[in-house]
C-alpha cells in the first residue's frame, strides 16, 4: 500500500548513506551491487511510506550505476 506522498530526497540520501555505513561497519564492501542488495533487503522489511523511500532509493542508485 502506497501513501502517494512525494518522496523526500533527503530521506533517500539518508537511506543510501545508512546502507553504505552499515556495509562498511560490518566489514563488507560497499560497492554498487552490495548497496543495491542492502536496499532491496530493507525494502522487503519495510511498510508503506518507508518502503516507498527504499523503492525510490533503489531507482536512484540503479540509474547512477547502470
Amino acid at each position: 500500500m502506497s501513501t502517494n506522498k512525494p518522496v523526500d530526497m533527503d530521506e533517500v540520501h539518508a537511506v543510501v548513506g545508512h546502507a553504505v555505513a552499515s556495509l562498511l561497519k560490518s566489514g563488507q564492501p560497499a560497492g554498487a551491487e552490495e548497496i543495491l542488495t542492502f536496499l532491496r533487503q530493507q525494502e522487503a522489511r519495510s511498510v508503506n511510506g518507508q518502503r516507498d523511500i527504499y523503492t525510490h532509493a533503489l531507482r536512484v542508485v540503479m540509474a547512477i550505476v547502470r
